[in-house]
């Protein structure tokens, strides 16, 4: 395996300890929601993600286990990620010649990625919560610039096949979703069903983020 093919194929790491350390953390949840902090351990569809980052529980315990291995796994992922891309543009850059376009690639994706790296150092917790949320946007609106510019990319280079068009268009349309019940949907502090319908809506995204990177590392080893 050369090197240009290591880093490609890294990406599956990435994923595998994201979705192992995150599986773990919330085994390991003491429990609460943002509505309700008598819950017991983690609920899928009513605890955010970012919960797990939390160093104290919302039942007020404890959390530094799960604290750990959700922030590492997303440090790791985006480290993953942009290791990545550095060579997947590469890929892209000799179909595509345009400066100014390979330069707005890389800018959006590492500013999405610097994004998700501070969402792991600021926690959702009160005395960092404004900076978390700052983070959570900006590193989600770079993604959707990102996916933009990709979709209009990876349609214009015939190495690519047509699934990885489609899915990235398919994946730009969750993005845009996302974004739009995340900004202008019911706000998760309303009601059980706000809250149920951004945390899914989240989970949603994020399992779109692992299939389709997924997808990107098979497609970049089989054109390299």
């Amino acid at each position: 395996m050369n090197k240009t093919n290591f880093k490609y194929w890294q990406g599956y790491i990435g994923i595998i300890i994201f979705v192992i350390f995150n599986t773990v953390a919330m085994f390991l949840y003491p429990g609460g929601t943002i509505l309700d902090s008598n819950t017991d351990g983690y609920h899928f569809f009513y605890n955010y993600f970012s919960n797990l980052g939390e160093w104290t529980a919302r039942n007020g315990e404890i959390n530094t286990v799960s604290a750990y291995l959700f922030n590492s796994s997303l440090i790791v992922f985006a480290i993953s990620y942009f290791s990545f891309f550095i060579s997947f543009i590469k890929l892209e850059m000799k179909a595509i010649n345009s400066k100014w376009l390979n330069i707005l690639l890389v800018l959006s994706i590492l500013i999405s990625i610097l994004s998700f790296v501070f969402i792991a150092v600021f926690s959702a917790e009160n005395g960092s919560i404004f900076l978390h949320m700052v983070f959570v946007k900006l590193a989600f609106r770079s993604l959707f610039i990102h996916s933009v510019l990709q979709t209009y990319v990876v349609f214009k280079i015939p190495e690519f096949d047509k699934f990885l068009s489609f899915a990235t268009l398919l994946f730009t349309i969750i993005l845009m979703f996302f974004l739009i019940i995340m900004d202008f949907g019911p706000s998760p502090h309303a009601s059980q069903n706000s809250l149920l319908l951004q945390v899914t809506s989240q989970k949603v995204m994020v399992a779109s983020i692992m299939i389709y990177f997924f997808f990107q590392i098979r497609t970049a080893l089989r054109v390299s």
